[in-house]
């Protein structure tokens, strides 16, 4: 079972209503609880981590907008954004901005529903041939929402949420989250958690800074960090790196087209977030499909899944291991294999090089930041390598 701490998770996707996990049978029950939590919400939270009512209202409208109105009513209705894209683009023409206006409110609402994406890649199963297919298609997910609408989130709530989810004996706790900050009590409940459970798997995403430096939770030692690869085997060009990552995934790359993302569930198929709406007749955004059930999207929010998925695989054939040996055989398996540097990324690293050699008292870091340094660029950029599901299940059988 692979816990997806996440924001929307909209459980109820013919992709995914089939593998979600009930948890009505534990004594311990939150009130109403039968498919998970969502710990967003004020007070305890509530049992639903799907879009409510009330979030609904208030999207709704905007969501109605860019599907109803001209360009130029789109500049009127949102003066305030209109005059943003003005100032970063003071040639375009009022039907640019109108059309950059409906992207941005597009691209906003779609991403609510960051958890469906995340949850489709670990084990989306589609009931017919029109669907997709997760990297763990039997598995069961336990859906977790710790962000609000527009990405709110407090620290508490994730410390919530990380117990929860191993109270729940969850095989796999995913994170695509993170922040450059680390928090300290977030540090202390992943570590906790994780020497009461030694079986539990808790994946995280590296970052999408295009830095050196991985982002917290996934720097927090036993953590398993995972960077992001494009379809052409390269590091995708926001992905984190340096020391402190352990291996990558693709996570895909649509600067270039959206043929170049992973295809994951969507969120806005629901039918109230249409009512009202004369329905496209063409993909917009990200989406695949009019509707939105599936869209094509990047990051490191999604190569932490697939790894994720792996995991869940692995404990399919054999559920007797442990964390300790899970990352052993994933980081044992992967390889350079495919994976191709680019001269930038081998001049960074010997800038690297440089400046670790010149590093002034580097034992004084703090101890949660000490990790093993990079041994080569491939080390530097990819960690230990591409995660290859297939030798990694052969050699836990």
């Amino acid at each position: 079972m692979v816990a997806v701490i996440d924001s929307l998770i909209q459980w109820d996707h013919q992709d995914l209503a089939n593998n979600i996990y009930t948890t009505d049978h534990y004594p311990d029950k939150l009130p109403g609880e039968v498919k998970g939590w969502d710990f967003s919400s004020s007070g305890q939270g509530d049992p639903d981590t799907r879009l409510s009512r009330k979030e609904r209202d208030i999207i709704q409208p905007h969501f109605r907008r860019t599907f109803e109105l001209s360009c130029q009513e789109m500049v009127e209705e949102y003066k305030k954004v209109a005059l943003l894209f003005a100032q970063k683009n003071p040639d375009a023409s009022t039907c640019e901005r109108g059309n950059s206006i409906k992207q941005y409110f597009r691209s906003k609402i779609t991403s609510e529903f960051h958890g469906t994406w995340v949850s489709g890649v670990v084990a989306a199963h589609s009931p017919d041939e029109n669907g997709i297919v997760g990297v763990a298609p039997q598995a069961k997910i336990l859906p977790i929402r710790v962000f609000g609408l527009n990405g709110e989130i407090d620290s508490a709530s994730l410390i919530e949420a990380i117990g929860y989810a191993a109270a729940r004996d969850v095989d796999v706790i995913n994170l695509s989250l993170g922040s450059l900050i680390p928090n300290q009590e977030l540090t202390e409940q992943i570590l906790t958690v994780l020497e009461a459970n030694p079986q539990l798997v808790i994946v995280a995403s590296a970052g999408n800074d295009n830095r050196s430096g991985i982002s917290f939770p996934a720097a927090i030692p036993q953590v398993l960090s995972v960077g992001a690869t494009n379809m052409q085997g390269e590091r995708s060009s926001y992905s984190n790196y340096g020391k402190g990552l352990d291996i990558v995934a693709p996570g895909g790359d649509i600067s270039r087209s959206l043929s170049g993302g992973i295809l994951t569930t969507g969120g806005t198929g629901l039918s109230s977030l249409w009512q009202g709406i004369t329905k496209p007749d063409y993909a917009w955004g990200s989406t695949l499909d009019p509707l939105g059930n599936y869209v094509q999207v990047q990051g490191t929010s999604f190569a932490a899944p697939a790894v994720s998925g792996v995991v869940a695989l692995m404990k399919g054939v054999n559920n007797t291991l442990n964390r300790e040996r899970i990352i052993d055989v994933l980081e044992e398996t992967a390889s350079y294999q495919g994976l191709t540097l680019t001269e930038t990324e081998q001049d960074l690293y010997q800038s690297y090089q440089q400046a670790r050699l010149t590093e002034e008292k580097p034992e004084e870091r703090p101890e949660f930041l000490v990790f093993p340094e990079p041994s080569s660029a491939e080390n530097y950029f990819f960690g230990l390598g591409l995660v290859n599901a297939e030798a990694a299940i052969q050699a836990v059988q």
